[in-house]
This record gives C-alpha cells, sequence and structure tokens, in this order.
C-alpha cells in the first residue's frame, strides 16, 4: 500500500501532498521544455501514470479531476470534427446515442462480457463530463493561485504571499492578485479579491474588487447571506468614494453600454466541468448596475442582467 491509498493517514493531508506532488511535477516539465504557458494538469496527470501506474490509481482517487479515457477522447474528437460554426456538438450527446442502440442489444442477454464492459465504458465517460461541485472558498483560491488565463498572458509568478501572488504581464507590467476573503478586509470592503494592474513605466496602479457569489446559474437572491450588505460597502467604499471616474472624474463613456467601474459582483456557478481549467468562469456585474436591479427586484439572474455585464473573457 502507497501513502496515497493509507487509509490511517488523514485524508486532507493526502490529498495535499497529492496536489503539491502534481503541481511540482507540472512546474519542472514546464520548466525544462521552457513554456510560456505551463503544461495542463490532465497532460501532468498522464504523466504520473507513465511513471507509475500505481501511484496513480491512488492520486486520482484523491484529486477533483480525473485522467481522460480513451472512449472520452474519442467522442471529444468526434464531437470537436463534427461541430460547426452554427452548430456546436456535444459529446455526451454521441455517447448516449451510442449507448441507446449497445443498450438495446444487451437487453435481457446473458454471456455478453464485451458488451457489457462496453455500455459501462460508455456510462464512466458520460459521468466523466457530468459537472462537479466547487466551494465558493475553493473557487476564490484557484482563481487566485492557480490562475491559468491564456488571455491575461500571465508569463510567469514572480512573487507569493499568503494574501497576494504576482504575476508578470507583458512589457513587464505586474498583476497582483490579492485575496481579502476570509479575513477582516473582506467585512470593511465588502470583496472578496482585488486585482492590481501596476504599469512599470508609469508607476501608476489600476485596481478592481470583486465579490464572489455561487449561483445555480438561474438566480441569485438579495437576501441571501450577507449579499446586500457586501453589495452596500462596495459601493460606498468605492463607488461613491469616486473610484470608478477616469482620469477627467467621468463615469460613462460614449459609445459604451457599461460605466467604468472598479467594483464588480461576480456569479459563479457551483458547477464546473469535470475537464475545465482549475479557475473558475463566470459573470462579471459592476456594483452600480447590481443595485439598480435591486431597486425592483428581489434577486439577480441572466434575463434582468442581460446587457448590464461582460463574460470572463472580455473582463480578463
Amino acid at each position: 500500500m502507497d501513502y496515497f491509498s493509507n487509509d490511517k493517514v488523514n485524508e486532507d493531508d493526502r490529498r495535499d501532498i497529492a496536489f503539491q506532488l502534481v503541481n511540482a511535477l507540472r512546474e519542472v516539465v514546464s520548466i525544462s521544455r521552457k513554456l510560456n504557458q505551463p503544461i495542463s494538469y490532465e497532460q501532468t496527470i498522464d504523466l504520473v501514470q507513465d511513471l507509475n501506474p500505481e501511484m496513480y490509481e491512488s492520486i486520482t482517487v484523491l484529486l477533483d479531476r480525473k485522467n481522460e479515457s480513451d472512449w472520452v477522447k474519442y467522442y471529444k474528437e468526434l464531437a470537436d470534427v463534427q461541430s460547426t460554426p452554427e452548430k456546436e456538438v456535444n459529446p455526451v450527446d454521441l455517447i448516449e446515442k451510442d449507448l441507446k442502440i449497445l443498450d438495446s442489444l444487451a437487453l435481457n442477454k446473458d454471456n455478453k462480457r464485451f458488451l457489457k464492459k462496453r455500455i459501462r465504458d460508455y456510462k464512466s465517460a458520460i459521468e466523466y463530463f457530468q459537472p462537479r461541485k466547487i466551494s465558493e472558498h475553493k473557487i476564490l483560491n484557484r482563481d487566485t493561485y492557480l490562475a491559468e488565463r491564456e488571455d491575461l498572458k500571465l508569463k510567469n509568478k514572480i512573487y507569493e504571499r499568503e494574501e497576494f501572488v504576482d504575476y508578470r504581464l507583458d512589457s513587464d507590467n505586474v498583476l497582483r492578485l490579492r485575496l481579502l476573503h476570509p479575513d477582516n478586509a473582506e467585512n470593511i470592503i465588502g470583496a472578496d479579491l482585488i486585482y492590481e494592474h501596476l504599469d512599470t513605466k508609469s508607476g501608476q496602479i489600476r485596481f478592481l474588487h470583486m465579490q464572489y457569489k455561487t449561483w445555480n446559474n438561474k438566480s441569485l437572491n438579495f437576501k441571501a447571506g450577507s449579499l446586500s450588505a457586501q453589495i452596500e460597502k462596495m459601493s460606498k467604499n468605492l463607488c461613491q468614494a469616486g473610484y470608478c471616474g477616469n482620469e477627467k472624474g467621468k463615469k460613462n463613456i460614449k459609445g459604451y453600454r457599461l460605466p467604468y467601474c472598479c467594483a464588480f459582483l461576480r456569479p459563479t456557478s457551483k458547477l464546473q466541468s469535470s475537464d475545465s481549467k482549475m479557475v473558475s468562469t463566470g459573470l462579471h456585474v459592476p456594483i452600480c448596475e447590481v443595485k439598480k436591479i435591486m431597486e425592483t427586484e428581489k434577486s439577480l439572474n441572466k434575463k434582468n442582467v442581460s446587457g448590464k455585464n461582460v463574460s470572463y473573457r472580455i473582463f480578463d
């Protein structure tokens, strides 16, 4: 029995060590290959399988992510080649279509060992694509310390402390992700995470504050938990304090649908794709727009926020 499958060792400790091992291997391989962007976690876990199949089995049980089976890879590629700009084909739809045929053939049949194995493989592939629940705290930590956004062109992590991490951007500019949650600073300002962008040529810093809230992709009740109070704190400390204006003090720009903003609410789904990168996706809604919605609505949803938010890609 190896360390990672030893039930006598605390599971959280084993999970932490497993992740550290995978992360260390990922960094070593990325450095040795002189890559601008590190290899993916999925590729790293594949390497663990090549190096030590027994350890791989133990580690994958502990980690959130699962290695892709050959059938997962097959249906991903099949969906990709069948997809068009007008219509995206879902791998799960293709699997379920083939599974339905196999189920009807194997129904009430004995001694169909290989056929039934294929059915199990297909069901496992479907399970792979099912979303998994991630806590708000875990989402924040991943977005802060495991940032992999290609749109941000993060070259490398240059400094890290418990409360923030610095990344080098193009033109030697620096992005600092400062985590306030769950410390007292969050209670004062109302934000979970602060983005600080340092322009090394001018010596000036741009910043924005973010309050994360997990939702079910349908609605976010303003009376739930401390949401209303957090919105008011961000509005008072940032919007009303004048930090949302441009260099001329103006908050709105002609020809653009959203105002200048340094305070956002980020509704983020608890459900994340099993093969997604270890960063979250979500909407970004300016706090001033949230307050307008609060005046007439009891909750925030995709319908009343339409046209008043930006996607995570545009935000980056």
